[in-house]
């Protein structure tokens, strides 16, 4: 019994082995497969260039736009030792040219040129006054009151004027004098004097001007 058990054993094992031997290849020919690889190509993108120190800087503020200084005015012109204010610009000459004086500057033209003259130096004199003084406001002027005009050459000396100014009538004298042809004034002197009293108006011929 023991030699036939030992032999049936011996059989099973043998019989194992070769199934091992013929299954054995086809495993071997036949290996798992795994699975493929998929590989996703992701095109290149260049990184961006380096910044320059410049670039890295904060900007720097804008300065807020300069606004240009308004023109100097003229200066006014001084008292000087003869006591007389001396002019320092000629105004007359552009007054009579603006488009509001158009009607003013064909009734100037109209006169005589004694008349041309005189009216020419009593409007420098009132623009010299204005320009001199905001204490003034000079609207007319009447150039005999006190005394007459005098010529010399190219002069006018008015001594004896008057100019009417925040409802009165204010002494005054001046020298003014023209250019050649007494087209234009060159320049003119003037001294403002006192108040005329309204009991004096009737005796100068003078009247509230309006």
């Amino acid at each position: 019994m023991h030699i036939g058990g030992v032999s049936v054993s011996l059989i099973l094992h043998g019989l194992f082995i070769l199934a091992l031997v013929s299954i054995a290849p086809r495993i071997l020919e036949t290996p798992q497969e795994e699975p493929p690889i998929t590989v996703e190509i992701i095109p290149f993108v260049p990184p961006p260039p380096p910044l320059e120190a410049a670039q890295l800087a904060e900007p720097e503020a804008v300065p807020p736009p300069v606004e240009p200084a308004p023109p100097p005015e003229p200066p006014k012109a001084m008292k000087q030792s003869d006591g007389m204010i001396h002019s320092n610009q000629i105004y007359s000459g552009e007054v009579l040219q603006r488009p509001e004086n158009e009607e003013g500057l064909r009734d100037y033209r109209n006169l005589a040129p004694d008349e041309q003259r005189e009216q020419l130096c009593s409007l420098e004199a009132l623009e010299q006054i204005a320009a001199w003084s905001d204490a003034y406001k000079p609207e007319r002027m009447v150039t005999y009151s006190f005394g007459e005009v005098q010529y010399k050459g190219n002069h006018m000396i008015a001594n004896g004027a008057v100019f009417w100014s925040h409802d009165n009538w204010h002494r005054v004298k001046f020298d003014c004098v023209l250019s050649t042809d007494q087209s234009k004034v060159e320049s003119l002197a003037f001294a403002v004097g006192t108040i005329v009293p309204k009991s004096d108006w009737e005796e100068h011929y003078l009247n509230k001007y309006e």
